[in-house]
């Protein structure tokens, strides 16, 4: 299996903390948390078609899970085999692992195939359970659009309509200008992977260490309830809200993020 782009900074330990960007953006999303968190091993990946990554059907000609069906060639479980094979290439054999939005799904997904590989799992405004029906359509356009090449066009509105409304302008520009530079057969991939998407909830129950639950106070995707529910299935998790944040709270608000995975990455080592 291929591996992915990968960047790893702080102190090396045996069990970095893994952080999983967001859909649409790279692992550059995490810079602004790596300057917060100088002493922590940092180690994030470029998801697949995105960054320096090979694309999603590149890594998934040599895919070995036929079991998953027609799907493989667009799949989540595609993600985690390369994800998998770059912790092997870097002879990391645990991990603290972690996800905003997307990320946090393919987090969720990899904890179910692996969880002897992960020590704590942090998910950040992000649903991991299958793709929800009543969106099919919606998201069925936007790969549409995408092979039209207009990707910017199904994400233009985020800084909107899932940032807080306390989010500076510099913020939503910033947002904007990476949201400008998405790559629309890698956008394509994804969506397809996240169409086809199985539930990972019950993924939080097998961490033997800590779930952290995280979401911006001000995030219409990712409710209250939805993390209750999670934490209900955990052994061993708690929710925290973080306010003025909307979906990416990296970019929305990394002050207080960086503190809280700082703490859970000792804690999780601990």
């Amino acid at each position: 299996m291929g591996t992915l782009a990968w960047r790893r900074t702080g102190p090396v330990t045996d069990t970095p903390l893994l952080l999983l960007h967001a859909m649409p953006l790279d692992g550059s999303m995490w810079d602004r948390m790596r300057e917060l968190m100088p002493d922590v091993d940092v180690l994030t990946v470029d998801a697949p078609g995105f960054g320096s990554s090979p694309s999603g059907h590149e890594l998934a000609q040599d895919y070995p899970h036929p079991e998953f069906g027609e799907e493989a060639s667009a799949s989540v479980a595609v993600y985690v085999d390369a994800l998998e094979a770059t912790l092997d290439s870097l002879g990391i054999e645990r991990v603290v692992i972690g996800g905003n939005s997307m990320g946090g799904g393919v987090a969720a997904a990899f904890t179910d195939y692996h969880p002897e590989r992960v020590l704590g799992l942090a998910v950040i405004d992000s649903n991991i359970g299958a793709d929800a029906p009543s969106g099919h359509a919606s998201r069925r356009r936007m790969i549409e659009m995408c092979e039209a090449g207009r990707a910017y066009d199904t994400v233009k509105d985020w800084t909107t309509t899932i940032v807080s409304p306390s989010a500076s302008d510099e913020t939503r520009a910033e947002l904007d200008a990476l949201f400008r530079e998405v790559p629309d057969a890698g956008l394509a991939w994804l969506q397809r992977a996240q169409l086809a998407r199985k539930d990972h909830r019950d993924a939080v129950a097998k961490v033997d260490g800590p779930v952290l639950l995280i979401r911006g106070a001000d995030d219409p995707t990712c409710s209250r309830e939805m993390l209750e529910e999670l934490r209900g299935r955990a052994k061993d998790a708690r929710i925290v809200e973080i306010v003025h944040a909307g979906h990416f709270s990296p970019y929305e608000q990394p002050e207080p993020l960086s503190h809280l995975l700082a703490d859970f990455w000792y804690s999780a080592r601990r």
